[in-house]
């Protein structure tokens, strides 16, 4: 563990034990006893619902303990010492997370060009919307995630799904209500408020980008209006991320005759977008050849003044700050980090009585904080 910089005192204890409510949590509170701070379950076959069980009980018991689960498959398919190597590179980078570490963060000063735009404090907001054409199946599922901090390595996260009814969730209800309690938390953990936000919106249909910006944006001022009272509000910028196109770039060589990948961080801005508008195609990571996709990026409304290169550099360098992940990601951490709420909302909808539960669940409470 000391090739990770994580260090175990005085030494690890090992049990097997099987896949049962009764015996895990008679387990977890006997680790508990003996001044156990981390427990890491390997589950072989055991089913989600062991899994939500025993990260409820980190919450419902106030056990106090930090709990991580690892699927023993994983493990499995990392069969050789790079794989395995990676694999325990971005566990730990999870549970340096988990444990209020920091593995990577944005560096505004290096990001920005304007000397008056660096010494803002920005907050990173991510809202996503899923299976708008709603089933039993596959519920709707709206997931808004902000940053505790401006260096966008920290999150907290708000999930709403209801299952039971055939409500598309493109537009959000209540969305005030779910930034009001982000920007608390924001204010919880610095002791201070932002005064820039930075929105990037996914799951948005090439037709709705205005609907979208007039029901969302005036929620976003309405729950500003609420907590900053007298004080001067913060700016904004609102942007549509989309992977959901069809446009690929390529460079030819003439000397191989060969077509390849266009290299991380190339940005497309010119030419092929709206002449009188604020997008731009980002590449942001590197992939295998032939498979290469940018990701498409529309301002919709920037009060704050950016310039191209400060929005594009800003958005390039947090694909680099996924918790989960050592490489570059294909879109912002903001974004990225919503798919497991929303992974673990659809999945609790299959195996728990959701009638029992608000539609309106607090991840980070619920399971423990994931980010």
């Amino acid at each position: 563990m000391l090739k990770y910089d994580i260090r175990f005192n005085p030494s690890s204890i090992e049990k097997f034990i099987a896949a049962e409510e009764e015996k895990i949590l008679v387990h977890t509170i006997e680790l508990r006893k003996r001044k156990c701070e981390i427990i890491f379950y390997i589950l072989h076959q055991a089913g989600y619902c062991i899994y939500y069980m025993i990260k409820c009980f980190e919450y419902w018991k106030k056990l106090g303990i930090v709990i991580r689960c690892i699927d023993f498959k994983h493990l499995e398919s990392n069969n050789t010492s790079s794989k395995m190597n990676q694999y325990v590179r971005n566990l730990f980078g999870i549970f340096n997370t988990t444990a209020d570490g920091v593995n990577q963060f944005v560096s505004s000063i290096q990001s920005l060009t304007s000397p008056l735009v660096q010494r803002d404090i920005f907050m990173f907001f991510g809202i996503v919307c899923t299976n708008r054409t709603c089933s039993r199946e596959r519920p709707p599922i709206v997931t808004i995630i902000g940053s505790k901090d401006s260096t966008g390595t920290k999150y907290a996260d708000r999930v709403q799904f209801s299952p039971q009814e055939k409500i598309p969730l493109e537009f959000i209800n209540d969305l005030h209500i779910y930034v009001r309690e982000l920007l608390c938390e924001f204010s919880n953990y610095n002791s201070y408020l932002p005064n820039k936000l930075i929105l990037y919106r996914a799951g948005v249909d090439d037709g709705s980008f205005e609907k979208i910006l007039d029901n969302e944006l005036p929620a976003i001022r309405r729950a500003c209006q609420e907590l900053y009272g007298h004080n001067p509000l913060p700016k904004i910028c609102f942007i549509v991320v989309k992977n959901d196109h069809n446009t690929c770039f390529f460079t030819f060589d003439e000397q191989s005759n060969q077509a390849n990948n266009v290299q991380p961080g190339t940005v497309i801005d010119t030419d092929i977008v709206l002449r009188n508008g604020f997008d731009f195609y980002l590449n942001s990571h590197t992939t295998i050849p032939g498979t290469s996709q940018p990701t498409f990026y529309q301002v919709l409304y920037d009060d704050i003044g950016f310039t191209s290169d400060d929005i594009q550099q800003l958005t390039y360098y947090l694909c680099h700050t996924d918790v989960r992940c050592t490489n570059v990601i294909h879109v912002p951490a903001p974004i990225h980090c919503p798919g497991d709420g929303r992974r673990v909302a659809l999945e609790l909808s299959q195996v728990i009585v959701l009638s029992e539960y608000d539609p309106m669940l607090n991840m980070n409470n619920i399971f423990g904080c994931f980010y």
